[in-house]
Protein backbone atom coordinates (compact mmCIF):
# COMPACT_ATOMS: atom_id res chain seq x y z
CA UNK A 1 0.00 0.00 0.00
CA UNK A 2 1.48 3.43 -1.04
CA UNK A 3 1.78 6.00 1.54
CA UNK A 4 -1.38 8.28 1.86
CA UNK A 5 -0.78 12.10 1.67
CA UNK A 6 0.16 13.51 4.30
CA UNK A 7 -2.58 16.33 4.37
CA UNK A 8 -4.68 13.60 4.47
CA UNK A 9 -2.81 12.35 7.72
CA UNK A 10 -2.84 15.53 8.96
CA UNK A 11 -6.34 16.51 8.75
CA UNK A 12 -7.26 12.75 10.58
CA UNK A 13 -4.78 13.94 13.47
CA UNK A 14 -6.38 17.44 14.05
CA UNK A 15 -9.76 15.64 14.39
CA UNK A 16 -8.93 13.30 16.96
CA UNK A 17 -6.74 16.05 18.65
CA UNK A 18 -10.11 18.70 17.92
CA UNK A 19 -12.99 16.31 18.17
CA UNK A 20 -15.22 18.25 16.17
CA UNK A 21 -14.82 19.03 12.12
CA UNK A 22 -14.92 22.37 12.70
CA UNK A 23 -12.03 22.51 15.14
CA UNK A 24 -9.80 19.82 13.04
CA UNK A 25 -10.45 22.46 9.60
CA UNK A 26 -9.47 25.60 12.17
CA UNK A 27 -6.42 23.20 12.85
CA UNK A 28 -5.09 22.66 9.56
CA UNK A 29 -6.53 25.88 7.99
CA UNK A 30 -9.15 24.47 5.54
CA UNK A 31 -13.15 24.29 5.32
CA UNK A 32 -15.07 21.82 6.64
CA UNK A 33 -15.99 20.24 3.35
CA UNK A 34 -12.11 20.36 2.17
CA UNK A 35 -11.56 18.22 5.69
CA UNK A 36 -14.40 15.99 4.84
CA UNK A 37 -13.40 15.48 1.26
CA UNK A 38 -9.50 14.44 2.18
CA UNK A 39 -11.17 11.80 5.21
CA UNK A 40 -13.46 10.10 2.66
CA UNK A 41 -10.54 10.07 -0.10
CA UNK A 42 -8.25 8.13 3.10
CA UNK A 43 -10.71 6.09 4.12
CA UNK A 44 -11.13 4.65 0.37
CA UNK A 45 -7.61 4.23 0.44
CA UNK A 46 -7.13 2.84 3.61
CA UNK A 47 -10.19 0.33 3.65
CA UNK A 48 -12.09 0.97 7.04
CA UNK A 49 -14.55 3.44 8.55
CA UNK A 50 -12.68 6.19 10.05
CA UNK A 51 -15.67 7.97 11.32
CA UNK A 52 -19.11 7.25 12.60
CA UNK A 53 -22.16 9.92 12.98
CA UNK A 54 -23.14 10.33 16.79
CA UNK A 55 -25.29 12.71 17.62
CA UNK A 56 -25.11 16.27 15.39
CA UNK A 57 -21.24 15.40 14.56
CA UNK A 58 -18.81 12.53 13.97
CA UNK A 59 -16.19 11.22 15.83
CA UNK A 60 -13.37 8.80 14.55
CA UNK A 61 -14.00 5.03 15.00
CA UNK A 62 -11.88 2.44 16.91
CA UNK A 63 -9.51 1.38 14.18
CA UNK A 64 -9.01 4.73 13.12
CA UNK A 65 -8.16 5.95 16.57
CA UNK A 66 -5.55 2.84 16.61
CA UNK A 67 -4.43 4.09 13.39
CA UNK A 68 -3.68 7.76 14.75
CA UNK A 69 -1.72 6.70 17.44
CA UNK A 70 0.42 4.74 14.85
CA UNK A 71 0.94 7.46 12.61
CA UNK A 72 1.26 10.40 14.51
CA UNK A 73 5.07 9.68 15.80
CA UNK A 74 6.00 9.67 11.92
CA UNK A 75 3.92 12.94 11.79
CA UNK A 76 5.98 14.77 14.29
CA UNK A 77 8.79 13.89 13.39
CA UNK A 78 8.21 15.42 9.82
CA UNK A 79 6.75 18.68 10.92
CA UNK A 80 10.32 18.71 12.83
CA UNK A 81 12.33 18.52 9.89
CA UNK A 82 10.25 20.97 8.24
CA UNK A 83 10.64 23.67 10.71
CA UNK A 84 14.25 22.92 10.61
CA UNK A 85 14.74 23.01 7.11
CA UNK A 86 13.25 26.37 6.93
CA UNK A 87 14.56 27.57 10.12
CA UNK A 88 18.18 27.38 9.07
CA UNK A 89 18.18 29.30 6.19
CA UNK A 90 19.26 33.01 5.50
CA UNK A 91 22.20 35.34 6.40
CA UNK A 92 24.86 34.51 9.96
CA UNK A 93 27.51 37.12 10.50
CA UNK A 94 29.59 35.54 13.73
CA UNK A 95 32.32 37.86 15.04
CA UNK A 96 35.62 35.42 16.71
CA UNK A 97 38.55 36.42 17.86
CA UNK A 98 41.19 36.41 15.32
CA UNK A 99 43.62 33.63 16.54
CA UNK A 100 41.03 31.07 17.15
CA UNK A 101 39.24 31.94 13.55
CA UNK A 102 42.50 31.37 11.79
CA UNK A 103 43.96 28.49 13.14
CA UNK A 104 41.10 26.15 14.60
CA UNK A 105 37.61 27.60 13.15
CA UNK A 106 38.51 28.02 9.42
CA UNK A 107 39.24 24.57 8.94
CA UNK A 108 36.09 23.02 10.39
CA UNK A 109 33.86 25.49 8.71
CA UNK A 110 33.41 23.02 5.81
CA UNK A 111 31.75 20.49 8.15
CA UNK A 112 29.37 23.30 9.37
CA UNK A 113 28.58 24.23 5.66
CA UNK A 114 27.81 21.15 4.57
CA UNK A 115 25.18 20.53 7.33
CA UNK A 116 23.95 23.86 6.34
CA UNK A 117 23.77 24.52 3.09
CA UNK A 118 21.52 27.31 3.24
CA UNK A 119 23.15 29.46 5.30
CA UNK A 120 24.94 32.25 4.56
CA UNK A 121 28.01 32.80 6.68
CA UNK A 122 29.87 35.72 6.90
CA UNK A 123 33.18 35.42 9.71
CA UNK A 124 34.75 38.37 11.07
CA UNK A 125 38.01 38.17 12.75
CA UNK A 126 38.85 40.33 16.27
CA UNK A 127 42.03 41.31 16.95
CA UNK A 128 42.31 41.97 20.40
CA UNK A 129 40.61 44.39 21.93
CA UNK A 130 39.11 45.43 18.62
CA UNK A 131 35.35 46.80 18.61
CA UNK A 132 33.17 43.98 18.04
CA UNK A 133 30.59 44.73 15.15
CA UNK A 134 26.79 44.15 14.70
CA UNK A 135 26.59 40.58 14.42
CA UNK A 136 24.80 37.24 15.27
CA UNK A 137 27.50 35.63 17.75
CA UNK A 138 30.71 36.71 19.05
CA UNK A 139 33.13 34.43 20.13
CA UNK A 140 35.75 35.75 22.08
CA UNK A 141 38.89 34.71 24.12
CA UNK A 142 38.68 37.01 27.17
CA UNK A 143 38.70 37.09 31.01
CA UNK A 144 36.04 39.23 31.70
CA UNK A 145 33.01 38.04 29.23
CA UNK A 146 29.67 39.69 29.06
CA UNK A 147 26.82 38.68 31.35
CA UNK A 148 24.84 37.09 28.99
CA UNK A 149 27.94 35.42 27.54
CA UNK A 150 28.38 31.46 27.80
CA UNK A 151 31.66 29.60 28.52
CA UNK A 152 32.35 27.41 25.29
CA UNK A 153 35.94 25.95 26.79
CA UNK A 154 37.91 26.68 29.56
CA UNK A 155 42.11 26.11 28.31
CA UNK A 156 45.17 25.66 30.07
CA UNK A 157 48.59 27.27 28.20
CA UNK A 158 52.05 25.40 27.89
CA UNK A 159 55.21 25.41 25.90
CA UNK A 160 55.35 24.45 22.04
CA UNK A 161 58.31 25.14 19.79
CA UNK A 162 59.64 23.62 16.52
CA UNK A 163 61.34 20.37 16.64
CA UNK A 164 64.44 21.91 15.00
CA UNK A 165 64.78 24.69 18.05
CA UNK A 166 64.35 21.62 20.40
CA UNK A 167 67.50 19.32 18.99
CA UNK A 168 68.77 22.18 18.47
CA UNK A 169 68.57 22.85 22.34
CA UNK A 170 69.73 19.21 22.68
CA UNK A 171 66.66 18.54 24.86
CA UNK A 172 65.12 21.33 27.60
CA UNK A 173 63.94 21.58 30.63
CA UNK A 174 62.07 23.76 32.37
CA UNK A 175 65.20 25.02 34.28
CA UNK A 176 67.61 25.49 30.93
CA UNK A 177 65.44 27.97 29.85
CA UNK A 178 66.55 31.75 29.28
CA UNK A 179 64.65 34.67 28.61
CA UNK A 180 66.28 35.01 25.42
CA UNK A 181 64.43 32.14 24.03
CA UNK A 182 60.60 33.42 25.51
CA UNK A 183 58.32 34.53 22.78
CA UNK A 184 55.58 36.77 24.46
CA UNK A 185 51.89 37.22 23.61
CA UNK A 186 51.02 40.80 23.88
CA UNK A 187 53.37 41.42 27.61
CA UNK A 188 55.51 39.01 29.77
CA UNK A 189 52.98 38.13 32.00
CA UNK A 190 52.38 35.03 30.84
CA UNK A 191 55.83 33.33 30.88
CA UNK A 192 56.28 34.70 34.55
CA UNK A 193 53.05 32.57 35.42
CA UNK A 194 54.14 29.74 33.74
CA UNK A 195 57.02 29.59 35.49
CA UNK A 196 55.86 29.81 38.91
CA UNK A 197 53.93 26.21 37.67
CA UNK A 198 56.82 24.61 36.47
CA UNK A 199 58.96 25.43 39.19
CA UNK A 200 62.02 27.44 38.32
CA UNK A 201 62.85 29.83 40.66
CA UNK A 202 63.01 32.89 38.14
CA UNK A 203 60.57 35.28 36.22
CA UNK A 204 61.57 36.92 32.84
CA UNK A 205 61.52 40.83 33.19
CA UNK A 206 63.04 41.25 30.21
CA UNK A 207 64.45 39.79 26.38
CA UNK A 208 62.77 37.50 24.31
CA UNK A 209 60.00 38.70 21.49
CA UNK A 210 56.57 39.97 22.10
CA UNK A 211 54.10 39.74 19.37
CA UNK A 212 50.38 41.79 19.44
CA UNK A 213 49.08 38.90 17.26
CA UNK A 214 48.79 35.12 17.75
CA UNK A 215 49.18 33.88 14.08
CA UNK A 216 52.55 36.24 13.99
CA UNK A 217 54.13 34.66 17.35
CA UNK A 218 53.50 30.47 16.31
CA UNK A 219 54.82 31.53 13.17
CA UNK A 220 57.98 32.60 14.91
CA UNK A 221 57.56 29.32 16.83
CA UNK A 222 57.63 27.64 13.95
CA UNK A 223 60.35 29.00 12.52
CA UNK A 224 62.76 28.34 15.52
CA UNK A 225 62.96 31.25 16.52
CA UNK A 226 61.84 30.62 20.20
CA UNK A 227 59.13 29.43 22.52
CA UNK A 228 55.67 30.39 23.28
CA UNK A 229 52.61 29.60 24.80
CA UNK A 230 49.77 27.67 23.19
CA UNK A 231 46.60 26.41 24.06
CA UNK A 232 44.80 22.95 22.85
CA UNK A 233 42.91 24.44 20.14
CA UNK A 234 44.68 27.37 18.22
CA UNK A 235 48.13 24.79 18.65
CA UNK A 236 45.88 22.02 17.26
CA UNK A 237 46.51 21.71 13.77
CA UNK A 238 50.72 22.56 14.01
CA UNK A 239 50.66 19.33 16.79
CA UNK A 240 49.11 16.95 14.79
CA UNK A 241 51.33 17.77 11.66
CA UNK A 242 54.29 17.96 13.65
CA UNK A 243 55.57 21.87 12.70
CA UNK A 244 55.48 22.17 16.74
CA UNK A 245 56.00 19.92 19.98
CA UNK A 246 55.63 20.31 23.36
CA UNK A 247 59.17 20.22 25.14
CA UNK A 248 57.59 19.95 28.72
CA UNK A 249 54.77 18.60 30.02
CA UNK A 250 53.50 20.97 32.68
CA UNK A 251 50.78 23.54 31.93
CA UNK A 252 49.04 26.15 33.39
CA UNK A 253 45.16 27.01 33.29
CA UNK A 254 44.48 29.95 31.14
CA UNK A 255 42.81 32.96 32.81
CA UNK A 256 40.79 33.33 29.68
CA UNK A 257 38.29 31.08 28.29
CA UNK A 258 36.58 31.06 24.91
CA UNK A 259 32.98 32.51 25.03
CA UNK A 260 29.86 32.72 23.32
CA UNK A 261 27.74 36.32 23.84
CA UNK A 262 24.59 36.22 21.63
CA UNK A 263 23.57 39.81 20.74
CA UNK A 264 20.75 41.49 22.46
CA UNK A 265 17.63 40.44 21.22
CA UNK A 266 18.71 36.79 21.60
CA UNK A 267 20.32 34.07 18.96
CA UNK A 268 18.18 33.37 15.14
CA UNK A 269 17.99 30.21 13.75
CA UNK A 270 20.95 30.17 12.13
CA UNK A 271 23.05 31.39 15.46
CA UNK A 272 21.61 28.77 17.51
CA UNK A 273 22.42 26.26 14.87
CA UNK A 274 26.01 27.64 14.60
CA UNK A 275 26.29 27.94 18.76
CA UNK A 276 25.00 24.29 19.01
CA UNK A 277 27.57 22.76 15.94
CA UNK A 278 30.66 24.57 17.84
CA UNK A 279 29.77 23.41 20.88
CA UNK A 280 29.82 19.89 19.61
CA UNK A 281 33.04 20.39 17.61
CA UNK A 282 34.91 21.57 20.71
CA UNK A 283 33.74 19.05 23.17
CA UNK A 284 34.67 16.43 20.76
Amino acid sequence: MNIPPLAALEALDALERAGTLRAAAGAVNLSQSAVSHKLKALEARLGFALTETRGRGIVLTGEARRYVAAVRPALALLRDAHRGVGATRGALDVAVSSGLAATWLAPRLRRFLNLYPEISLTLTSLASGEEVPDCDLWISFTETPPKTAELLLAVAFFPVCSPDFLYDAGGLTPDDLSADMLMHLDDRSDWARWLQVAGPAWAPRGGGLRFTGLLAMYAAAEAGLGICLGDSLTCARSLSSGRLVRPFEEEMPAPAGYWITPPPGGLTAPAAAFAAWIKQEMAG
